[in-house]
């Protein structure tokens, strides 16, 4: 059933959770900016450590395999749950595409797989990985942007309100 054609209580359901989720989104983004400055060298300080007497009044110390190993199952499995669950409300949104909603769909979780892969590969290979995770989470976050508005404008559009397609496609 499309999003449009759902009864109220299970609109305002379905809604509520999308805000909520979004505000531990965004705190999650939040944390993340504390912790990196949302810059390379601020990952591979997070993942590599800093040398002793380094640039910040904070001790940075590298990650242990145990600790990455916690931190990598912890962000997979989250992340995996929280992208079918927004992954699924979206698919049954009626006005958009279905390439765009096939690429949006999948396009986090390659991205999760990137942005954690990348963070593996930086603590473990190479600092330089940390562009792959800079790339992967800004692709990941504009999918998880995307599908929640699109989500809500499907969610509470007007009854047989015409939404139109880039390519001119007409969807009720």
């Amino acid at each position: 059933m499309p999003l449009h054609a759902l009864a109220k209580p299970q609109k305002l359901l379905l809604t509520s959770f999308l805000l909520l989720l979004t505000v531990g989104y965004a705190v999650g983004l939040l944390f993340v900016e504390l912790q990196t400055s949302l810059r390379p060298d601020g990952i591979q300080k997070q993942f590599l450590g800093a040398p002793e007497g380094g640039d910040g009044a904070e001790l940075a110390f590298e990650k242990s395999p145990r600790e990455m190993l916690v931190f990598l199952h912890n962000h997979l499995l989250g992340l995996s749950l929280i992208f079918l669950a927004v992954g699924g409300i979206f698919s049954m949104a009626a006005g958009v595409h279905d390439r765009l909603k096939t690429l949006l769909i999948v396009e986090p979780f390659v991205a999760i797989l990137t942005t954690f892969g990348g963070i593996a590969l930086t603590r473990f290979v190479s600092p330089a990985w940390s562009w792959l995770v800079m790339i992967s989470g800004i692709s990941m976050g504009l999918a998880y942007v995307t599908m929640v508005s699109l989500s809500l404008r499907e969610l509470w559009r007007e009854p047989g309100e015409i939404l139109e397609s880039p390519g001119g496609k007409s969807y009720h």
